[in-house]
């Protein structure tokens, strides 16, 4: 399955799934735009966001401040 929109091109399931994990998208408009339903695509990214856990390390690093505090 792939989607395609002006920003991202022609994607994969699993760079769609990327994107979201990213916060580059949500999980309505990738399942859309892939062809699967809300439901699937949700259970999909649970499954994916399973297999990434976060790095404590990559937290602990990040000392810089964003909007609205910067």
């Amino acid at each position: 399955m792939t989607l395609s929109n002006g920003k991202h091109g022609n994607i994969s399931l699993e760079d769609a799934l990327d994107l979201v994990y990213k916060g580059q998208t949500n999980v309505a408009v990738a399942a859309k735009k892939v062809g699967v339903t809300l439901e699937e695509m949700q259970r999909l990214f649970n499954l994916y966001a399973k297999q990434r856990p976060i790095d404590p390390d990559i937290w602990q690093a990040d000392v810089e401040l964003g909007w609205p505090w910067a």
